[in-house]
């Protein structure tokens, strides 16, 4: 009796499972559209379009049909233009052990914000997707950081964010052997290092462009040719540049960008017939900024090719004033702290996560407390050095002030002891301005970003400052600033970048005081050295200046 009881309790689990099993099959046309998804994605969402969602038959296709409908559109470069779909799939998944497909439709539902034109949010689901990916899961975090790479490059994050996330998209795009991701990684590696690293931006274009002939892409190959001219221009190589240039101009519909670099890469040339050819060919948006700097900087190029010189310089400084207006515009957009803020967020979410088992070893508790211990021992260690600092340099700014008109005024009464005393106080000011500056940054984000709004505001339009300045950093560097101000016939805000490097400060305090962002700084240094006509980087070569005078 007990051996048949069990045998139909047996059959009876059997059965069970059998249904269960049947009442959740996953339906094959929804298995076919995903298999297609990444090799003819536009198959993919015309099998999609053709299914009556009505004939699915339980939550669990339809959630599916909702991730994949959602993926395949976005795919197609269909505008998304509600989250209302992508989130039945997120809800189901969430609770449902598919790790990968709750990934993909956290992934998707970013994609959804960011068609949306909200870039902040769209931030945090590919954020809270990064989150849960399995680690060998290449696909979905080689879009990950895609996506969030494009995010940054679109809204001029700075702090290298959108290197960073494009290095990682290609790891994982290169472990897939997927060639035309790749082509494109490389593609956005090699523009985002024009200005850092000139030999490897040529270097990874070249690489794209050669993909692009190896998969017969067209349309990518001129694209990429076109960045590959503009940084063979940025590494003084004109030549190259402009045969680049012409081969994308003669081959295919010629954008500005095209045009800019064949006028650039002729006027450095000395061929300035040829360059006013080209960007006459351009069709400026008066309100487009970047068009419109590109245009004013070519002309100065082409004035001073033509010996004009007060032209190029009329022109030359005009294109760095919209050039500091667009890179102030840039650092509104500081998506580094949102991201630092999510980071935060996420580590404590994915603590709620671990079960009681895993917790409950007395071993690991101790080390978590341990390191949450030195933590917030270092950040209270931060924060009184913060405050003291911050203290200080408020009580100091009259005293600085008195000091500065005094020194103008007496100039000539005063004796070099006199002298020396001021200049090593209004020194000993900048000493501490910057470690107040690096000692904000590494407290948190948010503290570096109150002080940055508030340094710029105090500092960036403060007269003051900026001649005690040029004061001191000729007085430290042998008049260096003189030197290359008279020499390079430097804007007024490029004076100011190489005081403040002549006092030692680096990219994040030059931004805070100047008001812009760390990209900016860069980008300013690089025409700087440009101008003085240097090979080194700006910041060596005002050491190695420095060192040599004393």
């Amino acid at each position: 009796m007990k051996m048949r009881k069990l045998l139909y309790i047996s059959l009876a689990l059997m059965l069970m499972a059998c249904f269960m099993s049947c009442s959740s099959s996953v339906d094959k046309r929804l298995v076919l559209a995903d298999t297609l998804m990444w090799t003819d994605p536009d198959s993919s969402l015309s099998i999609l379009e053709a299914i009556n969602r009505d004939s699915l038959q339980g939550d669990e296709n339809q959630a599916y049909y909702a991730l994949l409908l959602t993926q395949a559109q976005f795919r197609c470069n269909i505008p998304l233009t509600s989250d209302t779909l992508i989130s039945k799939a997120v809800d189901y998944y969430r609770e449902n052990h598919n790790r990968e497909h709750y990934t993909r439709s956290l992934l998707y539902k970013g994609g959804a914000y960011e068609d949306m034109g909200n870039p902040v949010e769209a931030m945090k689901w590919y954020k809270q997707a990064e989150d849960n990916a399995d680690s060998t899961d290449y696909r979905n975090l080689a879009q990950i950081n895609s996506r969030l790479g494009v995010i940054y490059y679109n809204n001029y994050a700075s702090n290298n964010l959108d290197l960073e996330k494009f290095k990682k998209a290609l790891f994982y795009y290169e472990k897939l052997h997927d060639k035309k991701m790749t082509m494109i990684t490389l593609g956005y590696i090699g523009n985002l290092n024009r200005e850092i690293d000139k030999p490897k931006a040529i270097k990874c274009l070249t690489l794209a462009k050669d993909l692009a002939v190896e998969l017969n892409d067209t349309s990518n190959y001129y694209d990429i040719l076109n960045n590959l001219s503009m940084a063979f221009f940025m590494d003084s190589i004109y030549d190259k540049a402009k045969e680049s240039a012409l081969e994308c101009i003669y081959n295919t519909l010629p954008t500005n960008a095209m045009l800019f670099n064949a006028a650039n890469a002729y006027a450095e040339l000395n061929m300035p017939d040829s360059a006013l050819y080209y960007l006459g060919k351009t069709a400026i948006n008066p309100d487009n900024l970047y068009d419109k700097m590109m245009h004013i900087f070519a002309l100065a190029r082409i004035f001073k090719a033509q010996k004009k010189e007060a032209d190029y310089l009329k022109y030359d400084k005009l294109g760095n004033s919209i050039a500091d207006s667009i890179a102030l515009m840039s650092s509104r957009n500081q998506l580094f702290a949102i991201e630092g803020n999510m980071d935060s967020s996420f580590k404590n979410s994915k603590l709620d996560k671990i079960s009681f088992m895993e917790i409950s070893l007395f071993v690991i508790s101790l080390i978590i407390l341990a390191i949450v211990f030195s933590y917030a021992t270092n950040i209270w260690l931060l924060k009184r050095k913060y405050n003291n600092l911050l203290k200080n340099t408020e009580e100091n700014k009259q005293i600085t002030k008195k000091m500065l008109d005094d020194f103008e005024r007496k100039k000539s009464e005063r004796s070099n002891n006199e002298t020396n005393i001021i200049i090593n106080y209004l020194h000993e000011h900048f000493i501490s301005l910057n470690q107040l500056i690096e000692n904000s940054h590494n407290l948190s984000y948010k503290n570096f970003l109150d002080f940055f709004n508030k340094n710029a505001l105090e500092t960036g339009k403060n007269d003051n400052f900026w001649k005690a300045s040029r004061i001191i950093a000729d007085e430290r560097s042998g008049n260096l600033v003189t030197e290359l101000e008279e020499k390079s016939s430097l804007t007024e805000s490029e004076i100011r970048v190489v005081s403040l490097i002549c006092l030692g400060y680096k990219n994040d305090a030059i931004a805070a005081c100047t008001g812009t962002s760390k990209d900016s700084v860069k980008s300013k240094k690089t025409r700087i050295k440009n101008k003085i006509n240097v090979s080194m980087q700006l910041d060596s070569y005002i050491k190695q200046e420095i060192n040599n005078r004393f």
